[in-house]
């Protein structure tokens, strides 16, 4: 989403010309408020590359969002109500957010089981990137622990019934603890074709948590990666890779997070469509490997964490005033393990799979308010199958299995109030 931002503003550069007041260029100019508040790496390679703001421009944004998920036996629904004001001036962005969160779900495949409701509100979350050189970004961001910063037992398993990276669930961001970093990208022009190749490169440090309950702490974490992309007043296309490392103990088994780091690959392209050029269509790709995790089980998790891979399309096309947008997803996880303790061998593999579905209408309201309402749906599977493996001293070894595979599905709707001046 964040190459949009870029694309966005190299196309405004190339045309030389004032963007105009008109409805359509105010939807234009929510949807690229919405693509800033992508906290992904990815943005700072756009960042490198757009013109810079002639004037400061300011956007608040509200998006409360009902979402409800069905998997197996177990139910559960969320109310989240994300956040955010950021605003850009000449060489510089900035942008605070936070989303308060209610939910409650089953804890366990037993039926009859009575649900557990609980509440809080993501990390209060400021950053700030500046622009300076030619092509270089700095960004400065900063977070406060969750509220609560730690989940208890119940809390956890009742996220855990229903948690794999395939949903999308924002109460995932309880329990998180405080972090503060520092990301810088380098980015260097290629020729005269609009290629560019970039350099990232950063670290966070998150505080160690207190008491008895379960947290996520990261400890330190350093990450670096290369990207590049080739932009024109067309579109752009672009890949990247970054590979994380964290430091971070268990915290005598409370913690959350798996430790290790991981690798990550990402492929993207967006064409301009339309006389006009306001509509676009968007297609990304990504693939995420853990690496040298030591707890992919955890009580947050219904399947352990493994290797995630998806494709997204989305798109934006205006309609008189009004613009459609569309977006269709796919994703996958998949891990699997292998153990042998006292001979008996063990097998663990486990995966998910969901694709989404979903339709949003920008609506412009007066000069500075845009209205955008959105539903969508879900649908897929998960399973796990465990096999192990007796010997025996005559014969070929005794084999158990035990599995399940639960349908998912789910859904949500939404509606984003955007205030640009």
């Amino acid at each position: 989403m964040a190459v949009l931002t870029c694309v966005m503003g190299t196309r405004a550069a190339a045309q030389s010309v004032p963007v105009r007041e008109t409805l359509s260029a105010r939807v234009r100019d929510s949807l690229i408020a919405a693509v800033l508040a992508d906290t992904n790496d990815l943005e700072l390679d756009a960042l490198s590359r757009l013109p810079s703001a002639t004037a400061l421009r300011q956007t608040v944004t509200l998006r409360p969002t009902y979402r409800r998920y069905g998997v197996g036996g177990i139910d559960a629904a969320e109310q989240s109500s994300y956040a955010s004001w950021s605003a850009r001036f000449r060489r510089a962005s900035i942008r605070i957010d936070m989303t308060p969160v209610s939910y409650s779900g089953d804890t366990s495949f037993t039926s009859g089981r009575p649900q557990v409701s609980f509440g809080g509100a993501s990390p209060v979350g400021g950053r700030l990137d500046l622009q300076f050189l030619r092509a270089d970004t700095l960004r400065l961001f900063a977070q406060s622990a969750s509220f609560p910063g730690t989940l208890p037992q119940v809390d956890a398993q009742a996220l855990g019934a229903v948690g794999t990276s395939t949903i999308d669930l924002d109460a995932g961001a309880l329990g998180v603890a405080a972090r503060v970093g520092v990301r810088y990208a380098h980015t260097q022009s290629i020729g005269e074709d609009g290629v560019a190749l970039s350099f990232r490169g950063g670290v966070e440090y998150d505080p160690k948590p207190s008491g008895e309950n379960s947290a996520s702490w990261r400890g330190t974490t350093v990450r670096g990666g290369v990207g590049i992309n080739r932009i024109s007043t067309d579109g752009t296309i672009g890949a990247s890779m970054e590979v994380t490392k964290s430091f971070a103990d268990s915290l005598g088994g409370r913690n959350l997070f798996p430790g290790g780091g991981s690798l990550m690959l990402d492929a993207r392209a967006i064409r301009f469509v339309g006389d006009d050029g306001t509509g676009f269509v968007s297609v990304n790709g990504f693939y995420s490997k853990p690496l040298g995790i030591q707890r992919a089980d955890q009580p947050t998790r219904l399947i352990p964490i493994g290797a995630f891979v998806g494709v997204t399309a989305t798109g934006a096309f205006p309609m008189g005033a009004l613009t459609v947008l569309p977006l269709v997803s796919v994703i996958r996880e998949s891990s699997n393990a292998t153990a042998v303790v006292n001979r008996v061998s063990t097998g663990l593999y486990a995966s998910g799979q969901t694709a989404s579905l979903s339709l949003g209408l920008a609506v412009p309201v007066g000069r500075f308010i845009t209205v955008t309402p959105e539903v969508g749906g879900a649908f897929g599977s998960v399973g796990q199958t465990v096999t192990s493996s007796f010997p025996r001293r005559f014969g070929r070894p005794i084999t158990r299995s035990q599995s399940f595979s639960d349908a998912i599905r789910g859904g949500w709707v939404s509606l984003e109030l955007s205030v640009t001046r």
